[in-house]
């Protein structure tokens, strides 16, 4: 007769029970795990690197700001799309929605300006908002920000369009930059009410979103800007913003053009697209995602942003021309996983260090910390007591040697010292493996430097 296995119906209740007290994280926010955080930390990295290469300043502003930093940056009639915290003294405080306005005001309070010269400012951080569910949105989530503040001339606008370009050619995502010029105030106020005017004849109404409709009269660009299907469809026959250009808004924007041919950068002028914010004027861009086969992916932006002149003075300062460019690094983390490419390079001679038993982990936590102070690139897996997962640890990282330390090494007051590569191995007496490590490394540099000579004077 087969055993009954007892319980197994009972133990799969109180597992259930047990999930049932876990607290799921709440909706619109996602864990970021193992291999999840390796792509995140590699494209920070990259952005981080960009930015320095392109001498923009760091710059790191609070996650809260005044609300009334906001209210009156956005399109949507409400604030519904804001995170709102209780300050002191009814004191009305906001969870940033994004990085710009914040950088603005930190401009201005920290004098960045008095130079009178243009500042390129970059900051990375996270952001919040209270949006609408879907793929590849999160309420929380991390932008990398280039602004360039003072500098009116079409080339600043060529200039973070090629930052960006670069910057997702080096990741391997493809993008197809969008263009428009949305002109000036003027400019908008005429277009806006044919707009208007095109939207409230007989049938279109109707076809509009309930937001829409609402809006439809107070910020007509919104309607542009709308992703729902029966909006877009209908945005695609609307006048076009290029037909009422000021001749200044046109020169500046067929500059900005002739900047990017120059710089052989692939655009598609997009005479609908807008940005989903008050403040911009004049020339706008997106980075939507491509396949390899050139077909675009979908139409949710990897990068955003444009000119924003008025901003500054509305916030209190002297007028003065800016621009600036947002990178969604969680819309490009998923890219860059998609095509499976780990981009974090991997550290050279790195020094591991396995132990096997308790006086051996006591005594490799101690050589850890020596060998980190005198400067070697040392790895360790200390919360493992199993030699085999160390070593497949220390080959996963591309560790160049692995220091074994066991209960007879101990003994015998020495460490074994392997090469992972050729996985040739040697007893060295513990208390010279620093002056050994310290050999084995001039004798790899000096390979090195042999092979660049050959390279170079006589390679054949």
């Amino acid at each position: 007769m087969p055993r009954r296995k007892k319980n197994m119906p009972e133990t799969a209740k109180n597992l259930d029970k047990r999930n049932e007290k876990i607290l799921p994280r709440l909706l619109g926010m996602k864990d970021w795990v193992g291999t999840d955080c390796r792509y995140f930390d590699g494209i920070v990295d990259k952005a981080r690197e960009y930015a320095k290469l392109y001498n923009f300043l760091p710059i790191k502003t609070p996650i809260l700001e005044s609300y009334e930093l906001y209210k009156k940056s956005t399109r949507k009639s409400t604030g519904k799309e804001f995170y709102i915290v209780e300050g002191e003294k009814n004191e009305k405080i906001t969870l940033r929605p994004e990085l710009t306005q914040g950088i603005v005001r930190a401009y201005l309070e920290n004098n960045l300006g008095e130079s009178g010269q243009s500042v390129r400012l970059f900051s990375l951080g996270p952001i919040f908002r209270h949006e609408k569910l879907q793929t590849g949105h999160y309420r929380e989530s991390t932008q990398a920000d280039l602004e360039i503040i003072g500098d009116n001339k079409p080339l600043a606008e060529a200039l973070l369009i090629a930052v960006a370009h670069s910057f997702f050619n080096e990741l391997q995502v493809k993008t197809q930059v969008q263009v428009n010029s949305i002109g000036s105030v003027e400019c908008r106020r005429e277009y806006c009410n044919k707009l208007s005017a095109f939207y409230k004849e007989r049938g279109r109404r109707s076809k509009l979103c309930h937001y829409c409709r609402n809006n439809l009269g107070k910020n007509c660009l919104s309607l542009l800007d709308c992703k729902e299907e029966g909006c877009q469809k209908l945005a695609e026959e609307a006048p076009q913003i290029a037909d009422y250009l000021s001749p200044e808004s046109r020169e500046h924007f067929a500059k900005t053009l002739e900047f990017l041919d120059e710089l052989n950068i692939d655009y598609n002028f997009n005479p609908y697209l807008v940005r989903g914010l008050n403040y911009y004027n004049d020339t706008v861009f997106e980075f939507w995602p491509m396949a390899d086969d050139g077909s675009l992916i979908s139409k949710t932006a990897l990068a955003a942003g444009g000119r924003y002149d008025s901003l500054v003075e509305n916030f209190g300062g002297a007028p003065t021309p800016a621009i600036g460019l947002a990178i969604g690094l969680e819309r490009t983390m998923a890219r860059v996983k998609d095509k499976n490419l780990l981009i974090n390079k991997p550290e050279e001679d790195i020094v591991f260090i396995a132990q096997l038993g308790d006086q051996a982990k006591l005594k490799s936590m101690r050589l850890f910390e020596e060998l980190r102070q005198a400067g070697f690139k040392v790895r360790q897996s200390f919360a493992s007591d199993s030699l085999k997962i160390q070593l497949e640890e220390a080959i996963n990282m591309r560790a160049k040697t692995c220091l074994i330390l066991g209960k007879k090494e101990i003994m015998d007051g020495t460490i074994l010292m392997r090469d992972i590569d050729s996985g040739a191995q040697e007893t060295v007496v513990f208390k010279k493996i620093k002056e050994r490590l310290a050999k084995k490394d001039k004798l790899i540099e000096k390979k090195v430097n042999n092979r660049k000579e050959g390279g170079l004077y006589g390679g054949f």
